[in-house]
């Protein structure tokens, strides 16, 4: 993550006041440390829980010592697992109470069965009027392949390989969640924010034209009282 791409992160969080923050791929930490930094900048409470496989600790630097530099651990919990998160994010859906997160940046898996699956698990565990990253829309194995000049999987076919698999999971799955603000940018990042439910939106509804109502009814009174006292001045 760069500094730019941290700056709209900062923004989302400071203006929904966001505190509980997800990421799904720490790699060294640095996007971990960043969002924690945004959350101690703020000063009230508020954690970000990261999660990548218990190999990237074998990275130098890795998260433990990036945060632990920064001085952010209280702010940081790591969620380390052995081959995919979709396990660890199967056990915080049994857990009781449920965790609950406003906040979710995807930057780990890249492929359709995992980043696809992550976004169905991790949107039982956002509240509404959540906000989710979506990294690498145009991620293809096909070009990381030939950037690192070595095959990643030969269990993929080339048209897999060819796909942009993360783009898939943005247009399909995410659009058909009903999910509402959904923009891209220039860093291929897929923003959007979980709908709210239908009772919250009824309920901010009455409770709007209720407040509006007795906003209404203390005016009237008011230029009744007006025009009473008005009118005995005219009368006298």
């Amino acid at each position: 993550m760069k500094n730019k791409q941290a700056k709209i992160i900062r923004e989302i969080v400071r203006q929904n006041n966001l505190r509980n923050l997800l990421e799904l791929g720490t790699y060294q930490g640095k996007g971990t440390a960043y969002m924690a930094a945004i959350l101690e900048e703020r000063r009230g409470p508020g954690t970000v829980t990261t999660f990548d496989r218990e190999k990237c600790l074998e990275l130098s630097p890795n998260v433990n010592e990036v945060i632990t530099t920064m001085g952010l651990e209280h702010r940081v919990k790591i969620n380390l697992h052995h081959r995919s998160f979709t396990f660890p994010l199967m056990k915080m859906l049994e857990a009781n109470p449920r965790p609950q997160f406003d906040f979710c940046y995807f930057d780990g898996g890249h492929t359709w069965d995992e980043t696809g699956f992550a976004f169905l698990l991790v949107d039982k565990l956002l509240k509404p009027g959540a906000w989710i990253i979506l990294d690498d829309l145009d991620w293809t194995i096909w070009e990381s392949e030939k950037k690192r000049g070595k095959i990643i999987n030969r269990s993929y076919s080339d048209e897999e390989k060819k796909i942009k698999q993360v783009r898939k999971v943005w247009e399909i799955l995410v659009k058909e969640a009903d999910y509402i603000n959904m923009r891209e940018n220039e860093f291929g990042w897929g923003i959007a924010q979980k709908p709210y439910s239908k009772n919250m939106v009824m309920h901010n509804f009455y409770n709007t034209k209720y407040r509006f109502r007795k906003r209404l009814a203390k005016y009237k009174n008011k230029t009744s009282r007006a025009l009473k006292k008005k009118a005995k001045k005219i009368l006298r």
